[in-house]
């Protein structure tokens, strides 16, 4: 569900869904008075919107025409696919980072403020007092929040891309797994332990769509029929594969390096898909799109050494 336009901002439309505002209502209840929760439920909007900018503004440097939608858990940044794992990393860190930051210049604010005569605004003004906390505390806590590992917040997908560059994907798939469900039950505990209804809801959603990814850690040797038979065609796209490469036929090596990925089963045969990837666009002379497969190819020798043909071509 889209939602209905609330603005645009630098050219990214902001559209909002029915739940957000009761999702903000939640939070806000617990405040007390009316101009409490006012402020929280302002300074909470705010929040959200600073951390998604932060995608958002990143993605629309990239040409990735963002736009955002306030709904679910807080807010979503829907983008074009990145071009390059650099891209993707800099979109995610960006959501956690704008908030960070947000959360740092307002401590620095308030800090300096002391120091000069306008330190009698904090008790003068009470109600702005109230604002800049909020404000403050919001931006700090969702963006330390979002930076925690789990899969799928912002924490989890840079864990994903940190984990890329030394472990197979069949190992990030494992390592992602497990850190999610472990910290998620951590999550549930603290919750729990600490009489937070609306932590303990999200710590639960967090642990449902992570079990099922984690429990697959000691399925891998029971196939279906269905998926045995995708098994064999994978092979058998392979096979091809290495008769074009004899035959030097990159052209259609890469077109079977595509469908090997599609047709793949499990980690193993994907890596081995990526190898012929990387091998036919090397030799096409697409060596920026070769060094982006070789990294999650299996790691050959003819990987590694079309690996130091791009880097000498590209350099």
């Amino acid at each position: 569900m889209q939602g209905f336009h609330l603005f645009t901002f630098k050219n990214i439309p902001v559209s909002v869904q029915p739940f957000f505002f009761i999702l903000i209502l939640i939070l806000a209840i617990p405040m007390g008075s009316g101009i409490g929760m006012l402020l929280f439920a302002v300074n909470a909007i705010l929040g959200v919107l600073i951390h998604e900018f932060g995608h958002a503004l990143t993605a629309r440097h990239f040409h990735l025409n963002p736009e955002i939608i306030l709904g679910g858990f807080g807010g979503i940044t829907q983008h074009a696919t990145p071009s390059n794992k650099r891209q993707d990393f800099l979109v995610t860190l960006a959501g956690p980072m704008a908030g960070l930051v947000t959360g740092g210049i307002l401590y620095a604010i308030f800090k300096l403020s002391l120091l000069t005569p306008a330190a009698t605004i904090w008790v003068s003004f009470p109600n702005l007092t109230s604002f800049f906390y909020y404000m403050f505390m919001i931006n700090l806590m969702w963006g330390i929040f979002n930076l925690i590992p789990i899969r799928p917040m912002d924490g989890g997908r840079l864990l994903a891309h940190l984990l890329a560059k030394v472990a197979r994907p069949s190992r990030v798939e494992n390592i992602l797994s497990l850190t999610s469900v472990v910290l998620a039950g951590l999550l549930l505990a603290y919750a729990v332990l600490n009489a937070q209804s609306f932590m303990i809801f999200i710590a639960i959603y967090l642990l449902v769509i992570n079990f099922g990814p984690f429990l697959n850690l000691f399925k891998k040797d029971q196939k279906t029929p269905k998926m045995q038979l995708v098994g064999i065609q994978a092979e058998a796209i392979y096979e091809k594969g290495l008769v074009a490469a004899r035959r030097h036929d990159w052209n259609a090596l890469e077109v079977l390096g595509h469908q090997m990925k599609r047709a793949s089963e499990g980690p193993e045969q994907l890596e081995r898909a990526y190898e012929l990837l990387t091998i036919a666009c090397t030799n096409l002379g697409k060596y920026d799109e070769a060094l982006g497969y070789a990294k999650r190819a299996r790691q050959s020798d003819s990987v590694k050494k079309a690996t130091e043909r791009c880097k000498r071509c590209a350099s």
